[in-house]
């Protein structure tokens, strides 16, 4: 009986795997982890050409808005002593100044509240006579 003897084929390398971050649906996952607060999708963004175009994809952008449910108060608005006034809820560097929302007012314009939705604000104006 003789005994042959087998030679074992040399092994294709193993196969070059991507950067996690190459992965398009694990970046995705990332993304949509963020905190909902405005400045991190933002910033997030400018990472690269890929990343814009991946956190401004509509279907990202609907996963990302049912993933953290709620959008995050950036503040509130007062009306005291004739005057609007705009508190800002974000932290620093994120916090919103007070004069990008200024109404200027006259003292004979009245600007009442007539409804508030989505984060939008319904504002009527007239003289007062």
């Amino acid at each position: 009986m003789s005994h042959r003897r087998c030679r074992r084929r040399p092994s294709s390398p193993p196969p070059v795997r991507a950067h996690p971050l190459e992965d398009d649906d694990l970046l995705h996952e990332i993304l949509l982890r963020l905190p909902p607060q405005p400045p991190y999708l933002l910033h997030a963004s400018v990472v690269s050409k890929r990343w814009r175009r991946l956190a401004k994809d509509p279907k990202f952008l609907r996963r990302y808005r049912i993933h953290h449910r709620k959008p995050p108060l950036v503040g509130d608005f007062s009306y005291q002593g004739r005057k609007f006034s705009f508190r800002s809820y974000l932290d620093p560097p994120y916090r919103i100044p007070p004069e990008h929302f200024s109404l200027p007012l006259s003292s004979r314009e009245v600007w009442p509240c007539l409804d508030c939705r989505h984060g939008r604000i319904l504002f009527d104006n007239y003289l007062q006579s």
